[in-house]
């Protein structure tokens, strides 16, 4: 594998080989009569869907190119590139380099003179051939001016990826669907599907365990079908946990959390429709019941983020489709293992016996049904909320929690009391609950301090003017509601992290992916991540960055700093202690 540094090297001195070699000749061939002559530069694939692209822009001699409006300039006729009849492309970001200060007749700009490149970072939908379409257009002056039109085409075919990466994934995936099932969102779910398993006959269980497995490997190839349907008709990728971004679904599975909870708690008992019934034979309700439970837990598992998960699904869906599908199939798989295995092994000896347990797991589960709903409020749906609106609607949800606790106690009161505290009030904080979010202005915005760390807003701008000062960048894409996030938000409040990440050699930038965004989006692809967390560290010797586990560790960190400082030859022994670890590995895209 060719040194970091020598890759950088060797990509800026093709570039600008390329340049000369292409366009040198063809604008003194026409006698200097040409202004410009635009040409692609050579593509270097940073990873299976991002790429860097030069395009070299010769100048004759006699001309110069207006470039990028500047301020204090009161020329403004900067060159543009409009790439929208691409195919399969996702994004590009284009970087302009620094024009000449050029003052005349009273007029200040920014010029180009001779030869230039500007560097394309293109973001590929997947990894299939695609087609970037340009259009070049600029301000060209001599002795007059002219508007330089000029339509560009370059195939685009990523690198064929190596089969143990693709082995590699897949079990990334399967485990992932594994861990989901010990994650805070899912665990009420098994509770209660303990509970009652713990009542089925045992001849019964292996039927309700296979119907259990077939509805959670159906929901997730639901969720394959939804993003292959994003993918060709909306042009869009679906991102693991992308559902938390929509105040819709929050609300809805909140109603769905407080409904569960009223049930387990004794407020009334779900069961099936009358006019459902008459379809559905007595013999086959549980049966239906343990198949819609599985996809109830594949409904709370989505929300969740799961080591595995970001690495495994963000090179898959920049895959084919059938790379989709089998993804979401070895997730579902790995989710369902527990279940498989209640069909393999006889689980029903070390079930527990039905007992007063029951009634205690019963009612522990419904308040924790309640409690999901309580962090949808605090945390996810904190995101489209001010302060004071969210303490409102915390205050809505407490008169909707307090009715499964005193409907029993107050059964002597008037009736008109009763109906008052039972359901009149309850239902007004629903609608209050429900309408909240759209009459919100001003919403939280997540905390950019931990401890001595002040983090800024991140923005590619910004990201790539602190690599081109040869500073090394440490991003943390993170969000409200993530719950691993906040977990790894400690690791940066420990001494050394603190020490260590306030060197003026560092700069910390976190990106808000509590809404949609569509830079931060890009920003995951390019590192091949679904999901977040994702933590990323990355210098001027180092673009292609180390993505980190998502099980964040201060070692790791340590470690992957280091190994930067390493490349630039910089010393960072005034802020680093020294560790007893080797190199880290570069990351899959390098």
């Amino acid at each position: 594998m060719t040194p970091p540094i020598l890759s950088q090297f060797l990509f800026f001195f093709k570039t600008l080989l390329w340049c000369f070699l292409l366009g040198f000749a063809p604008i003194n061939a026409r006698g200097g009569t040409e202004p410009i002559v635009v040409q692609w530069g050579i593509p270097e694939y940073e990873s299976d869907t991002y790429v860097r692209v030069p395009l070299c822009v010769l100048i004759n001699s006699e001309w110069k190119l207006t470039g990028p409006f500047l301020k204090g300039d009161t020329l403004n006729s900067p060159p543009t590139l409009k790439w929208d009849k691409s195919t399969n492309i996702a994004d590009v970001q284009i970087f302009w380099p620094h024009g000449e200060l050029l003052q005349q007749q009273g007029q200040t700009s920014h010029v180009y003179k001779k030869s230039f490149s500007v560097i394309l970072h293109v973001f590929l939908k997947d990894r299939a051939a695609s087609e970037l379409n340009v259009e070049f257009k600029g301000l060209a002056c001599s002795d007059l001016c002219r508007v330089i039109k000029t339509p560009l085409s370059l195939k685009l075919n990523p690198p064929t990826q190596s089969v143990g990466k693709f082995w590699q994934m897949l079990s990334f995936a399967f485990l992932g669907g594994i861990i989901l099932n010990i994650m805070p969102c899912v665990l009420p779910v098994l509770g209660l599907k303990l509970k009652g398993l713990a009542s089925v006959y045992p001849f019964l269980l292996r039927k309700m365990f296979l119907l259990t497995s077939i509805g959670i490997i159906a929901g997730f190839w639901f969720l394959a079908g939804l993003t292959i349907s994003l993918k060709i008709f909306f042009q869009q990728q679906m991102r693991w946990g992308m559902q938390l971004q929509n105040v819709y679904f929050l609300l809805t599975l909140c109603i769905i959390m407080v409904i569960s909870s009223y049930s387990l708690l004794g407020m009334f008992q779900l069961n099936t429709p009358r006019w459902a019934a008459r379809f559905l034979p007595k013999s086959y309700r549980t049966s239906f019941g343990a198949f819609f439970s599985g996809l109830f837990a594949v409904l709370l598992a989505t929300p969740c983020s799961a080591p595995l998960l970001g690495p495994a699904l963000g090179y898959f869906l920049s895959g084919t489709y059938l790379e989709i599908f089998l993804s979401f199939t070895l997730v579902a798989f790995g989710f369902a293992l527990p279940y498989i295995l209640g069909i393999i092994f006889p689980v029903h000896k070390l079930l527990p016996k039905p007992g007063q347990w029951m009634f205690v797991m019963e009612k522990t589960i419904g308040v924790l049904f309640f409690g999901t709903a309580v962090w949808l409020v605090w945390w996810p749906l904190g995101s489209f909320l001010s302060e004071s609106f969210q303490k409102i609607a915390l205050s809505f949800l407490l008169v909707i929690g307090i009715v499964p606790f005193i409907h029993k106690k107050i059964r002597e009161f008037p009736l008109w009391i009763r109906s008052i505290l039972l359901f009149i009030l309850p239902s007004a904080a629903g609608v209050g609950l429900c309408i909240l979010p759209f009459f919100n202005q001003k919403v939280q915005e997540i905390s950019m301090i931990d401890g001595q760390i002040h983090w800024l807003p991140w923005s590619a701008e910004l990201m790539e003017k602190t690599l081109r000062a040869g500073r090394v960048v440490v991003i943390d894409i993170t969000a409200r509601g993530c719950l691993l996030c906040e977990v790894n938000k400690s690791v940066f409040k420990e001494p050394g992290m603190q020490e260590l990440l306030t060197s003026s050699k560092i700069v910390c930038l976190r990106a808000d992916y509590s809404k949609a965004s569509d830079d931060i989006t890009a920003l995951l692809k390019r590192f091949s991540r679904a999901g977040i967390p994702c933590n990323i560290i990355l210098s001027k010797d180092y673009p292609q960055g180390i993505v980190l586990s998502e099980a964040l560790s201060s070692q790791e960190i340590e470690k992957c700093i280091k190994f930067l400082y390493t490349l630039s030859g910089k010393s960072s022994s005034d802020k680093q202690k020294p560790v007893s670890h080797n190199s880290p590995k570069p990351s899959d895209k390098s």
